[in-house]
C-alpha cells in the first residue's frame, strides 16, 4: 500500500515539474516572438533605437539565438552608416550600407534601404569632386587676381540646386568664403561691390563707354573754349604734379592732362589715390611697367576693369599691349 502511495506522489511531483517547464517555455517563447514582432514594426516606422531595444530583448528572452542577434546587428550597422552620412563620412557609411545589404537573413526592409543609400553615396561622392574641382578652379583664379572670373565660377556652383544640401556643407562654406573675399577685393579696385546676375558678376553701376581706351576718348574731346575751360578746372583736382598742372593750363585743346570728371570716375566714385597707388602695385607684380604710366591710365584701367568685367591686369594688357 505504502509501495502505491509513493508511486502516486511520485508521478504528481513529476506532472507538475513538467507542466510549469511547459509553462515557462511557452511564457518565453511568447515573449520573444513578441519582441521580435515589436522590432520589426520599429524598423518599418523607421524608429531604429526602438527596434534595437526589442532585439536586445528578444537576445535575453531566448539566450543565444542566433536570429534576434542577426536583427540586432543589422539594425546598429545601419544606424551607424546613417550617423556616418550625417558626419559626411562617406567611406565609412559605405562600408556599413554595403554589410547590411549583404546580410542573409535579416530584415529585408534594412537590405532595401541600404542599397538605396548607397546609391545616394555614390551620387554623393561623384558631385562632391565636382564641386571641390569648381572650387579648387575659383580659389586658383583668386590667387591670380582674376577677381571676377572666380567669382563667375563660384556662381556657376550656387545656382546648382543641390549645392546648398548637408552633403556638401564644407564646400558650401568655402564658397561663400571665397566669393567673401572676391568681392572685398573687387570694391577695393573699383569702389563698389559686384552683383551677380544670371551666373556672371557685373558692377552695380556702368562705366562709361568712352573711357574703354584712353586715347580714343582724349582724341574725340571737344576743342571748343567752354569744354577747354572745364578740363583745365577738372585738372586741378586730378592728382597732377605741378609740370603736369602748368602744362594742362597752358594747353588750349586737350590732352592727358585734360580730364573730364567722369574720366577720374569709377561707376559714378572717384578713384582715391589709395586705389591708384594698390593697382600699381598689383600691376608691376604681374611685370607691367607701372611707373610708365600717369594716375590717369591707372584711373583708365580700373574703368576697363569694371565695365569689361576683368581683373586691373587683364584691362592693362589689353589697353597698354
Amino acid at each position: 500500500m505504502k509501495k502505491w502511495m509513493w508511486v502516486i506522489v511520485a508521478a504528481v511531483i513529476a506532472i507538475g515539474v513538467g507542466g510549469y517547464t511547459y509553462s515557462k517555455h511557452r511564457e518565453q517563447a511568447t515573449a520573444y516572438a513578441t519582441a521580435m514582432r515589436y522590432g520589426k514594426e520599429a524598423i518599418q516606422d523607421k524608429n531604429y533605437s526602438q527596434a534595437e531595444s526589442f532585439f536586445s530583448r528578444a537576445t535575453r528572452t531566448k539566450a543565444n539565438d542566433a536570429v534576434a542577434q542577426r536583427y540586432l546587428t543589422q539594425t546598429q550597422t545601419y544606424v551607424d552608416g546613417a550617423n556616418a552620412i550625417k558626419e559626411r563620412q562617406f567611406s565609412q557609411a559605405k562600408t556599413s550600407f554595403t554589410t547590411v545589404s549583404n546580410t542573409k537573413n535579416g530584415s529585408k526592409v534594412l537590405v532595401s534601404r541600404a542599397k538605396t543609400e548607397l546609391k545616394l553615396i555614390k551620387r554623393v561622392v561623384n558631385k562632391r569632386k565636382t564641386y571641390s574641382k569648381n572650387y579648387q578652379k575659383a580659389l586658383e583664379l583668386n590667387q591670380t587676381n582674376e577677381f571676377t572670373d572666380s567669382n563667375g565660377v563660384l556662381t556657376v556652383m550656387f545656382q546648382s540646386k543641390d549645392f546648398s544640401q548637408s552633403y556638401y556643407k564644407d564646400i558650401y562654406k568655402q564658397a561663400k568664403a571665397l566669393r567673401k573675399q572676391n568681392n572685398a577685393a573687387l570694391k577695393s579696385l573699383t569702389g563698389s561691390t559686384p552683383v551677380v546676375t544670371n551666373g556672371s558678376s557685373q558692377n552695380s553701376s556702368s562705366a562709361t563707354d568712352s573711357t574703354s581706351d584712353s586715347s580714343s576718348s582724349q582724341a574725340t574731346s571737344s576743342s571748343s573754349n567752354s569744354s577747354t575751360a572745364t578740363s583745365k578746372a577738372d585738372a586741378s583736382s586730378s592728382g597732377l604734379t605741378n609740370s603736369e598742372q602748368k602744362a594742362a593750363n597752358n594747353y588750349s585743346g586737350s590732352n592727358e592732362y585734360t580730364v573730364t570728371s567722369s574720366q577720374q570716375q569709377v561707376n559714378g566714385s572717384s578713384v582715391s589715390s589709395s586705389q591708384i597707388k594698390s593697382t600699381r602695385s598689383e600691376l608691376k607684380e604681374a611685370g607691367i611697367d607701372a611707373d610708365a604710366l600717369s594716375d590717369q591710365d591707372v584711373r583708365t584701367v580700373l574703368q576697363t576693369a569694371a565695365s569689361d568685367h576683368i581683373s586691373p591686369v587683364q584691362a592693362a594688357k589689353k589697353l597698354f599691349k
